[in-house]
């Protein structure tokens, strides 16, 4: 009797550290929001990452981050967008993003309130696409980005400047002060539709560079966008 009480010891002490070591042997899940398929090459993991940060640079920066959030909006998800004065929502509609279920949240500009703001919205919403202010933190940038990961939500910061433009500079850009998985870093290459000056503009040709700390090696891109 009592060596099938430690054998049965035995064998479940040998099940359990066979369990504990699949567990930590298992990869890791990675949660993501869908993207279009049309832009899903341009990610790492065909996807937006939970708890992580995109960078959209350059002059189609804002368009490349509504193309982005348009589908995971149009199967539930909820968009908060943070400071981006320039966004119509003509423009957003255009790029398929559902209105019902985004907030335009314009906060001060002040380090410690917007950081506070959109600390705040992490805690509602999926998607956040913020325009950082002109002096930030390094401290509210990390208090920011640590809420972020620990939420599981997906901040992408829009960027006029080109990334070429702000390596050059000798100042620091506000911007570089997040840590982003993935940069999208653009530039319009030609526009078409305009016949002698008539009509309307249809389509751009823009150049989408990739690099991040997430990204294995830099890859380039032309894409073909409606306007």
């Amino acid at each position: 009797m009592q060596l099938d009480t430690k054998q049965r010891v035995t064998e479940l002490l040998s099940t359990e550290l066979l369990a504990r070591k699949q567990l930590v042997t298992k990869p890791p899940v990675v949660e993501h929001l869908v993207v279009a398929d049309n832009i899903r090459d341009l990610l790492p993991d065909s996807g937006l990452v939970r708890g992580r940060i995109v960078r959209c640079s350059g002059d189609a920066g804002l368009s490349l981050a509504l193309s982005l959030c348009s589908l995971a909006t149009q199967h539930g998800s909820w968009l908060g967008v943070v400071g981006v004065n320039h966004l119509g929502l003509l423009s957003a509609v255009e790029h398929g993003i559902a209105l019902e279920r985004t907030v335009l949240v314009h906060p001060p500009k002040t380090s410690r309130e917007w950081s506070v703001t959109v600390a705040a919205a992490i805690e509602g919403f999926d998607l956040l696409i913020v325009a950082v202010p002109e002096r930030l933190s390094v401290n509210d940038a990390r208090r920011v980005q640590t809420r972020l990961q620990s939420r599981r939500a997906v901040m992408i910061i829009v960027d006029n400047t080109p990334l070429s433009q702000t390596r050059s500079t000798s100042g620091s850009n506000e911007a570089q002060q997040f840590l982003a998985d993935v940069v999208l870093d653009t530039r319009t290459k030609s526009w078409s539709g305009v016949d002698s000056g008539a009509g309307y503009l249809q389509r751009r040709d823009v150049r989408i560079r990739v690099s991040g700390r997430r990204v294995a090696r830099e890859r380039n891109y032309l894409v073909t966008r409606s306007c």
